[in-house]
């Protein structure tokens, strides 16, 4: 393969994709139907009850109506009316999802708000769920400029149970005698950024498992030594700063997303230029190249052609984004060629399903086909897989990223919503979360 034309070679790598992807969209995701019926046709209730016991916190809606007006007077309660962006046309603020998303990152405190949103916004529940009960759609093969997954359902099948708020994925339910499990790479858009730029010091923030609070320690801002307990604000702080800057942020827009002063947000914005300096230098060559070429690919080739269409954040962001999707197309391409079952692909990870007593197999064989795909585009280099098992913390199970029946996936980012959702329902979800 290696003597084929560069175009040829992605036009074999891309079409081994497509059979991948038409494997996945047939098995689809296994689903907990009469839980998933039950709550469609009770929804408008549930959400109605959800929207009430939310106005002392997130008071954003009237009834089953989201309300710009009450929307602003969260905003100014939690120091965000400055920061929060506004629509173009309507002037009113942006309640996309990739608005919510970016702002939940930033500021952990209104996650919450962001799942009430996302949940009430789904009027019908529509999750996507076919007789033999699983989630299939359209996973949008290359369906945005950076060549990641797009899923879709078609007109009135339903949404990617992916798709929702993380507590929806507690519908997810192996048949019996199977078993799931969910393999992600650790902070894989800051590991690549680390390797492709070869900044030794992202690297080295990368390699420590936790990187915001290693670049705090190597700015001067933490102690060595230092952990998310002894030091959580100086944590949270420089998280909001790598991926502010990460999102192509300057430092006056840092000051106001962060609610920090004008002294700390070019104090911080510094730190990042100066301890990430290769990086940056790399990045900039990158914008340099597609403003003198018009043009910047991927390690395998695919590109971002300059168009009226193409934003500053998204030559910024190519690089790692597109980079992550070349990824996991090749490990899904790898691990189907080993012979796992895989059920979704999500952002920077993989779902795969196999008999109970096969399962710690396939991970390893998934693990083995992540790891190949990340040398490919790293050069050598492995980003770290997680995918971890039940454990026991102090007397108490700790769920993991294996799902065997009769158990549902779960999602510690949900959780605590599946729960609220079951007891609204008249569910103990003490016995309805195993």
């Amino acid at each position: 393969m290696r003597s084929l034309p560069r175009n040829l070679k992605a036009a074999i790598l891309h079409g081994e994709y497509m059979k991948a992807c038409a494997d996945m969209e047939i098995n689809g995701v296994p689903l907990d139907v009469p839980t998933l019926r039950h709550l469609q046709k009770n929804w408008d209730n549930i959400r109605r009850k959800l929207a009430g016991q939310s106005l002392k916190d997130y008071p954003i809606f009237d009834g089953l109506r989201f309300s710009h007006e009450r929307f602003e007077t969260f905003l100014k309660k939690m120091g965000l009316d400055k920061s929060w962006p506004r629509t173009k046309k309507s002037e009113l603020r942006r309640t996309d999802s990739d608005t919510w998303h970016k702002q939940a990152n930033l500021h952990p405190e209104i996650e919450g708000a962001r799942v009430l949103f996302s949940t009430m916004n789904m009027d019908k529940l529509n999750v996507a769920c076919d007789d033999d009960g699983r989630n299939r759609v359209l996973l949008g093969a290359f369906g945005t400029v950076t060549s990641r997954n797009a899923p879709s359902g078609s007109e009135g099948k339903g949404t990617f149970i992916f798709t929702p708020a993380k507590w929806a994925r507690f519908l997810i339910k192996p048949p019996k005698g199977m078993a799931l499990a969910y393999l992600d790479w650790a902070s894989q858009e800051f590991g690549i950024c680390a390797v492709l730029s070869a900044d030794k010091n992202m690297i080295r923030c990368y390699e420590s498992g936790d990187p915001y609070l290693e670049f705090a320690v190597l700015a001067g801002a933490a102690p060595r030594g230092a952990t998310k307990d002894s030091h959580r604000e100086i944590r949270k702080l420089y998280k909001v700063v790598t991926l502010a800057v990460g999102y192509g942020m300057r430092w006056w827009g840092l000051q106001h997303t962060a609610g920090i002063s004008e002294q700390v947000s070019r104090r911080v914005s510094e730190d990042y230029r100066r301890v990430f300096a290769t990086y940056c230098e790399w990045r900039e060559k990158q914008i340099d190249e597609f403003a003198l070429r018009g043009r910047i690919t991927t390690v395998l080739g695919w590109p971002l052609n300059r168009s009226s269409a193409t934003k500053e954040n998204t030559v910024i962001n190519f690089g790692e984004q597109a980079n992550a999707a070349e990824m996991l197309r090749l490990a899904i391409i790898e691990t189907r060629r080993r012979g796992v079952e895989i059920c979704a692909p999500i952002h920077d990870a993989l779902l795969i399903q196999a008999p109970i007593r096969e399962i710690r197999s396939a991970i390893r064989e998934t693990k083995e086909a992540m790891a190949a795909a990340s040398r490919i585009i790293l050069r050598g280099y492995e980003l770290r897989v997680g995918c971890k098992d039940d454990a026991i913390v102090k007397g108490k199970v700790v769920r993991g990223d294996i799902t065997r029946y009769p158990q549902r996936f779960y999602s510690e980012d949900g959780a605590d919503f599946w729960h609220r959702i079951q007891r609204l329902r008249g569910v103990d979800a003490r016995h309805y979360s195993c």
